[in-house]
């Protein structure tokens, strides 16, 4: 089996690990070039995982996608976005970062806050108004794009 077609069925299949057999048949030459296969689809894995719905969701209208140039990471007190032509950073709350996993998992703006009314408790409405005045913002500044 060659690279390219090791390539292929991992992203068709979802499954990004490479058996030991299906590494070193993909150059029975040289084994140590089917580990670096599987490292190599691996590291790309962890790398694009996280993306991969928005990928595949682009193509719908109204489906809203963080701009080509914004990085997103996750940290401990909520998350951080980059913007990386400006190389400017933003630090997220935790309400923000709801936002943009929603953005990133291809929520539509039209039922965003729905979505985060149903996922957490706001009996005070604060988070839903959190959340609509952060995603105007994000639009304002070219960071999502629909």
């Amino acid at each position: 089996m060659s690279y390219e077609a090791l390539l292929r069925k991992s992203w068709k299949s979802g499954d990004f690990a490479v058996s030991e057999t299906e590494a070193a048949a993909a150059d029975p030459v040289d084994a140590a070039s089917g580990r670096k296969v599987r490292a190599e689809m691996e590291e790309i894995a962890a790398r694009e995982a996280w993306d991969a719905n928005s990928c595949l969701v682009a193509h719908r209208e109204g489906i809203m996608k963080l701009a080509p140039f914004v990085k997103f990471r996750e940290e401990k007190f909520g998350a951080v976005l980059f913007e990386t032509r400006s190389e400017k950073v933003y630090t997220l709350s935790p309400t923000g970062a709801a936002v943009v996993r929603e953005v990133i998992a291809g929520a539509e703006s039209s039922n965003l806050v729905d979505k985060l009314k149903d996922k957490f408790e706001d009996p005070s409405g604060k988070m839903a108004a959190e959340a609509a005045t952060f995603l105007a913002q994000l639009k304002e500044k070219g960071l999502i794009i629909e």
